[in-house]
């Protein structure tokens, strides 16, 4: 079977930080624009 490269792990609040830092500011995939605002009116 497939081996892991790295052992899964919850990642620290830095780690995120430091990935993040690789996207441009405001970065936002648009498959996240549905999750993200579910709870917003929509237009008429």
């Amino acid at each position: 079977g497939m081996k892991l490269a790295q052992y899964p792990y919850q990642p620290s609040t830095e780690d995120l930080h430091r990935n993040g830092k690789n996207f441009p500011p405001n970065y936002l995939h648009k498959s996240w624009m549905d999750y993200l605002y579910w709870d917003v009116e929509l237009e008429a």
